[in-house]
């Protein structure tokens, strides 16, 4: 059984060394003209990260695909539709709940955006390299006491939820999913959307990208939050309709954002160039941008490699 691996840059050692075990490995960027149609038309297992959008493109040089491993919980990178339609099985962490609670890495990144959001911290940095030391001005906002608001509350919302409540915040949470009970015990106050997003002084967004939530939020959503009010996204740019977050900011609907994820997410950052939000950070402090790297920790990837590649041994063995 042939296995193509394409992105295997830092991959997991003991990932690598299950998926050997398994078949015959190849490495994507490693095959060239026809070994790589050859591999294309003869392997069995495909194993991706977040480069490549796996699409019909991939599905039809692959007429001996089975399945697609995936070490993400998120799934738009793959043609999930067309994947089904040709019997194809996708294996990803959705749904491995005890496996991911010691996976953090995305709720420690919320909170650092958080931080470095309501303290100004990017902009103090970049103002000390140019030569200046004014603390004055970039004074920012403590925690305690602030309200947070999570938009969805699954595992990550609630590892954030007992962050927050270390430094002090008041947690809100809406998730239709999710019992009132559920978010007692990790000291989430359950309530509707619009309320949240009217009382907290930060949201963060922590849903998975559906059908039902694209486009969740729109500029409706951000009219009624506080002027004075952060957004944090960490989940998934398409969760948010085009352009809202962006007329947010413009008009000042909102004091700042933070995003770890954009729309139509592309690895060679073709993307960057037709969002206006780009353009707008260039020009003003109250937005970071930073590429996808909430799951980004070689601890967190390595663990979840290791784990996708134990999925994948099993069903094979």
């Amino acid at each position: 059984m042939n296995i193509l691996i394409t992105e295997p840059k830092d991959y997991s050692l003991k990932a690598l060394s299950i998926y050997k075990k398994t078949g015959k490995v190849f490495f994507f960027p490693e095959l060239k003209g026809g070994q790589r149609d050859s591999v294309l038309n003869s392997s069995e297992v495909l194993v991706v990260r977040l480069v490549h959008k796996i699409n019909n493109e991939w599905f039809d040089k692959m007429p001996s695909l089975k399945m697609i491993a995936t070490p993400t919980t998120g799934l738009n990178h793959i043609d999930v539709q067309g994947a089904e339609k040709r019997g194809i099985k996708i294996i990803s962490l959705r749904g491995y709940i005890k496996f991911l609670k010691d996976i953090p890495s995305t709720a420690e990144e919320t909170m650092a955006l958080m931080l470095a959001l309501v303290r100004n911290i990017p902009w103090a940095y970049e103002d000390v390299k140019k030569g200046r030391w004014d603390r004055d001005a970039w004074r920012g906002h403590q925690l305690i006491h602030k309200t947070l608001g999570l938009v969805g509350c699954g595992r990550l919302a609630k590892i954030i939820a007992k962050y927050a409540r270390a430094f002090g915040m008041n947690v809100l949470g809406y998730d239709p999913y999710v019992s009132k009970k559920d978010m007692e015990r990790y000291g989430i106050k359950k309530i509707d959307l619009n309320t949240l997003l009217k009382m907290s002084d930060i949201i963060s967004l922590h849903v998975l990208l559906t059908d039902k939530t694209h486009n969740l939020l729109k500029e409706k959503h951000f009219k009624i939050m506080k002027p004075s009010a952060y957004f944090i996204n960490t989940a998934r740019g398409e969760i948010i309709k085009r352009d809202a977050l962006y007329k947010a900011l413009k008009n000042k609907w909102i004091k700042g954002a933070a995003i770890d994820v954009m729309s139509e997410e592309d690895s060679k950052g073709r993307h960057l160039k037709k969002d206006p939000l780009v353009s707008y950070a260039k020009k003003n402090k109250n937005l970071i941008i930073v590429p996808h790297i909430g799951g980004a920790t070689i601890e967190a990837m390595h663990a979840t490699e290791e784990f996708v590649a134990e999925l994948v041994r099993k069903i094979f063995k």
